[in-house]
Order: structure tokens, then sequence, then C-alpha cells
């Protein structure tokens, strides 16, 4: 797996499901974020990133490069 959320952190503000540019997140039945593909992860970070509670963590394997490992956000 190479995404992992911290539920005792996390405060449901879907944010890592709105910003994941694979999609890989989805909703249970009651509302709540959950990694529905977690096969399908790019190693982008932006979930991990952009979480404000840092409760979702991107797992990287030993041999496996990672997109982006951070946000310029100066334009």
């Amino acid at each position: 797996m190479a995404v992992k959320i911290d539920y005792n952190k996390c405060i449901n503000c879907k944010i890592c499901y709105e910003r994941c540019p694979e999609g890989l997140f989805g909703l249970n039945e009651q509302g709540q974020v959950i990694v529905k593909y977690p096969t399908e992860c790019w190693l982008c970070g932006a979930c991990q990133m952009d979480c404000p509670k840092d409760a979702v963590k991107v797992i990287y394997e030993a041999n496996a490069k990672p997109f982006f490992l951070k946000r310029d956000d100066k334009e």
C-alpha cells in the first residue's frame, strides 16, 4: 500500500480526496475518506503535503521514486 490514513488524526476535511490527481481516494457509506485504489498511487505526495492534520502518509518503497517531493507555491 502506498498511502495510509491515520484516522486518529484525520478530520475528514476531504482535501486528499479532492486533490489526488489519480482519484485513488473514495468515501465509505458514512462519508469518511478511504484509500479506495491503493495500487494506483503515483507517489506524487499531494495528499500528504496538503493534509492540514498530517494524517495522510505516502509510503515509498525502497526502489520507488516519487514524481514530486515538495510543492513550490510561488509563481
